[in-house]
């Protein structure tokens, strides 16, 4: 009955976003890329070695559904709920509370902040990542279960280091786990540091085998690391992210401060970022005696966030999609704290209520990832100083028959950045489309970068 609840709690919170297609990094990603048809493209794209499995997803999808938008989010609903399934029985284990248990999966699953991976179909790399991750953790609980025999115990090793490969294949971020593991059997009451370095020792040793094949036959890494530092030299990125990372932590309580589009955090905010940061390790070292669970919330995100939030600078400072492994840790303690909570008398009523608000705003994030013109006038409120967010939201308008205001928008954006050649185009497109009659028949467009 859990299991279903769950299942229905995740398809009215997020059946809203079925009703998108492709837009943004869609279009490069997969509706541009032959390699999405399969073929020799496939073929080529392989042979590089990065994100193999995302890749077949994709190919997969386009399988059964072709280029239809819908079908390929649907996939990413699917994994989500995969995911929430897998985070319930992960609960099980560790909270040992089947009420706890079912509350941490909830709010799981009814994070508002999760629409940039469960409705957008560019989003299925942390998808399928962080479901890797999470049957990685549940089959390594399996193994070390009291009282399991060896043989068994061998098996669900293996099971373990496969599922980890596979959230590897889906985005090397994935390298993360054995950091992630460590805190996870740190924070188990009773842990000793034999004990935890008999069970890490192999996955340590996988991430870094990993991690060298990836570097040596991945020239798509070793582009994007070139990328990186272009943008910024790493003691750059390392001030930039101390000013971006709380904003991006906060997220998960300021469900209205969400967007596809974040502005750029200013220098006075590195300072006050980084004492929140520091606050946050005081908190969780100062409660690893006392509340373990607590230390597992606090610093679950900060690890699963260490490899693309410290050194690594990003185009974007203040993101969504990796806030969804990171959210793992939080909702198992906060599921511990709302199972206490509703316990005491007369609280049944005001925990259903939390959670249909839950689910509420989850569908509204669902609808609003649906609706390009939304989602980009929504951007454009909150980084009004993004070109790119203005050149998006005008090339939507457009596309949904709103001239008028494709045009207001795209003079914003040439206001912003007048060299910028694909606004050029555009805002030449859109005056030329103004001197034509609209006709039915033109297939609409996604809003692209």
């Amino acid at each position: 009955m859990a299991a279903v609840a769950l299942l229905a709690l995740c398809l009215a919170a997020w059946a809203a976003g079925l009703a998108g297609g492709f837009q943004y990094d869609d279009l490069p990603n997969i509706v541009l890329d032959p390699a999405t048809a399969g073929g020799e493209a496939l073929r080529e794209r392989l042979a590089n070695g990065f994100r193999p499995l995302l890749r077949l997803s994709y190919v997969a999808d386009h399988a059964l559904w072709g280029f239809d938008g819908t079908g390929f989010l649907a996939t990413n609903l699917a994994l989500h709920a995969a995911t929430v399934l897998a985070v319930w029985r992960l609960a099980l284990g560790r909270l040992a509370d089947p009420l706890a248990a079912f509350l941490a999966a909830a709010l799981f699953a009814l994070q508002p902040a999760h629409a940039a991976v469960v409705s957008f179909a560019s989003g299925r790399s942390t998808g399928l990542m962080t479901l890797g991750l999470v049957l990685a953790l549940l089959a390594h609980e399996h193994a070390w279960r009291a009282g399991l025999v060896r043989a068994r115990r061998a098996v669900f090793e293996a099971l373990s280091l496969v599922a980890f490969a596979l959230a590897v294949s889906a985005k090397e971020v994935a390298l993360i786990y054995p950091l992630l593991l460590t805190l996870w059997e740190t924070t188990r009451p009773g842990s000793t540091a034999g004990r935890i370095a008999r069970r890490v020792a192999w996955p340590a040793f996988a991430a870094l085998a990993g991690a060298a094949l990836l570097w040596t036959f991945g020239p798509r890494l070793r582009e994007l690391a070139g990328y990186s530092l272009a943008l910024a030299d790493p003691l750059e990125a390392l001030a930039r992210h101390a000013a971006a990372l709380p904003l991006s932590l906060a997220l998960w309580l300021r469900p209205w401060a969400l967007s596809v589009e974040h502005p750029v955090p200013s220098a006075d905010a590195m300072l006050p970022g980084a004492l929140a940061l520091a606050g946050l390790l005081l908190a969780a070292l100062a409660l690893r005696r006392r509340w373990p669970l607590a230390t597992l919330a606090l610093l679950w995100p900060l690890v699963m966030l260490a490899p693309t939030h410290t050194l690594i600078a990003r185009l974007d400072w203040i993101v969504e999609k990796p806030l969804y492994p990171a959210w793992i840790g939080p909702a198992l303690a906060l599921g511990a704290l709302l199972a206490t909570w509703l316990r005491r008398p007369g609280r049944a009523v005001p925990g259903l209520v939390l959670l249909a608000a839950l689910a509420t705003t989850c569908a509204w994030r669902a609808a609003t990832w649906a609706d390009p013109a939304a989602l980009w006038r929504e951007a454009t409120e909150c980084a009004p100083q993004s070109a790119r967010a203005w050149h998006n939201r005008a090339l939507a308008e457009s596309a949904a028959g709103r001239d008028a205001e494709a045009r207001r928008s795209i003079d914003m954006a040439l206001a912003l950045d007048a060299d910028a050649p694909r606004t050029q185009a555009l805002a030449l497109a859109i005056s030329l489309a103004a001197d034509e009659a609209p006709s039915p028949t033109v297939p609409s467009r996604s809003p692209s970068p």
